[in-house]
């Protein structure tokens, strides 16, 4: 973490660099925070310290804890499974709203980013993230941005990104069901998209959970999490 610059905002300066921590696990689960660190750290006094953490725990980043501290969220499995099951309605949601709003430039540029990363141009977690993103960008609606944005960051959204594209038969069957997300998108079907959406979030859920639990392979490509 860095110490922060005069901002207008410092409240939200240091939410925005608590948030990015703990998605990117520099800031582990269960760790504490402990305010006096935190204000030597980023420069900063306790009040957008505690307020920022405040904010955190309402967002469900962190647990406040009365007389003992605040810790970085340890999550359950079913937790986990619970953050990303909202992110694909979430999703889904997104992805319907946008369907017609989406320029045919745009639509080409989602398939650029799967080329993108079958010709070698870029990783497959940066071509997800770039894709889904578009597609939240066009859905029209401020709130909705903002919530799928906040699970992105999630540590838990994350770490089932990391383990599914670990994955080389997780990847293969993702770029399937991105590649259906995009067909589903020029027939401007809002039904059919909102479906193949949320079944690409679903099958990566499924891979996480059978990840979780030792069993990896069974979400890979055509196991038990990839049949309906």
């Amino acid at each position: 973490m860095r110490k922060i610059r005069t901002v207008k905002d410092l409240k939200g300066e240091v939410y925005k660099i608590l948030r990015q921590a703990i998605a990117d696990g520099s800031l582990a689960p269960g760790e504490r925070l402990k305010e006096t660190e935190l204000v030597r750290t980023l420069d900063v006094s306790r009040t957008p310290i505690r307020e920022a953490l405040n904010q955190l725990s309402k967002d469900g980043f962190v647990d406040i804890i009365p007389r003992k501290g605040t810790f970085v969220k340890l999550w359950t499995l079913e937790e986990a499974l619970e953050i990303l099951l909202l992110r694909e309605v979430l999703e889904g949601l997104a992805a319907r709203l946008a369907t017609t709003r989406l320029s045919r430039d745009e639509i080409d540029k989602l398939a650029g980013y799967l080329d993108d990363y079958e010709q070698g141009r870029m990783e497959y977690v940066e071509a997800d993230r770039r894709f889904h993103e578009d597609i939240a960008q066009a859905c029209g609606m401020t709130r909705l941005i903002e919530l799928i944005q906040t699970f992105s960051l999630s540590f838990q959204v994350r770490t089932a990104l990391t383990a599914s594209f670990n994955s080389p038969g997780r990847i293969k069957a993702s770029i399937a069901e991105h590649r259906k997300i995009i067909e589903a998108i020029r027939t401007r079907d809002e039904n059919l998209v909102e479906r193949v959406t949320r079944e690409n979030f679903r099958r990566t859920r499924d891979f996480y959970s059978h990840f979780q639990q030792g069993d990896e392979t069974l979400g890979a490509a055509g196991g038990k999490a990839g049949r309906r």
